[in-house]
């Protein structure tokens, strides 16, 4: 049963998640929560696509945006909770804001392609370096399961890369030209032995294990940072790697979504990360006067904060621009001022001058 209330920019939907009782009640508790709240989601989504949006390929669309958007259905209250048979039920109010999904939707659909995102996260257990980065395979898929495009490079070039990020934190445009990445999540992952062990783990041979997770996201191609957070997990298991892995898993259970919404961001021209440099390319140009003069409109342009020069010749050129919105908008834009634009990938758009 779905209970609706309709609101002007929100809406309010009653509905029931369940999930199996594997490790503790509490983590049941928020996997039937997370449930309920895919499923909130899922419905208020399903009412705007049908209501406003002619989709071919609605399925696709429905299945991607529901796996991202899962910090857009905001917990209400709980109705009630109950476990029966190692099954954790939950019913619970969300409070799912349309406008965003519907401006999900709308960037979804009017892009040409997704962000191409290389996750970089070099991984210690217990002082040693682990080159199968637990925290690195679990991130990946689970923006994978969202829906985004993640690069897999072979075992060794991981290897290189994350001794490269840890060297230098600014290999995002090296890694960008190599991969064709346009976004990294990178930083560092530590799963350490805890000092105190309760009796009652050390009864059982249980080790307990702390993990510290950096997490940031990196625009490849400008070298922004549009997320940067630091969580820790506990775990618990009869051996080091076990501990270790749990306490990984927890902590990127914490960030997947925070991540996801993010990306989604830059990808929509929305929240903290929308302002950011857009790479223009433009041919077609009869001269350097008339590039001048429709640089100097471009500068005067209210919309823009900075506009750059960056090259000039025959073939073509190249002009930065800091923007505070999608790629979309800002071609739509250029399209304003004597240009006919002819390709949008990540932050590079490609035109022609029409005079």
């Amino acid at each position: 049963m779905v209970v609706l209330h309709i609101q002007a920019a929100e809406q309010q939907v009653t509905t029931q998640g369940q999930a199996a009782i594997q490790t503790t009640l509490q983590a049941a508790r928020t996997a039937a929560i997370a449930e309920a709240q895919r499923a909130a989601t899922d419905l208020v989504l399903g009412a705007i696509v049908t209501a406003e949006t002619q989709v071919a390929n609605y399925e696709l669309v429905r299945d991607t945006i529901v796996r991202r958007s899962g910090g857009l259905a905001r917990l209400v209250s709980v109705q009630a909770e109950s476990q029966k048979d190692g099954i954790y039920t939950v019913r619970a109010t969300f409070a799912v804001s349309k406008e965003p999904l519907a401006q999900q939707i709308r960037a979804l659909l009017d892009r040409t392609g997704d962000p191409r995102v290389l996750v970089l996260l070099p991984e210690t257990l217990a002082g040693q370096p682990n080159n199968s980065s637990t925290a690195e395979a679990l991130l990946s898929t689970a923006l994978q399961e969202r829906g985004f495009r993640v690069l897999d490079p072979s075992q060794t070039e991981r290897l290189t890369l994350r001794e490269q990020a840890l060297a230098d934190p600014k290999v995002a445009r090296d890694v960008a030209s190599r991969f064709g990445a346009d976004l990294i999540v990178t930083g560092t992952a530590v799963a350490e032995p805890n000092a105190v062990v309760p009796e009652a783990l050390k009864s059982a041979g249980l080790l307990s294990y702390t993990a510290k997770l950096n997490v940031k996201v990196v625009d490849a191609i400008t070298g922004q940072q549009l997320f940067n957070q630091v969580l820790t997990g506990a775990g618990t298991g009869a051996s080091p790697h076990a501990a270790g892995q749990m306490a990984l898993q927890r902590a990127v259970g914490q960030v997947e979504t925070p991540v996801a919404s993010r990306i989604i961001d830059w990808l929509a021209g929305t929240g903290p990360a929308a302002r950011r440099t857009f790479t223009v390319r433009v041919s077609g140009f009869p001269s350097y006067r008339a590039y001048s003069a429709w640089l100097q409109g471009a500068r005067t342009a209210p919309q823009f904060s900075t506009v750059s020069s960056r090259t000039f010749d025959a073939a073509g050129t190249e002009v930065q621009i800091e923007f505070g919105g999608s790629a979309d908008a800002l071609a739509d834009l250029l399209e304003g001022m004597q240009l006919t634009v002819t390709g949008v990938t990540g932050t590079e758009i490609r035109a022609t001058y029409r005079p």
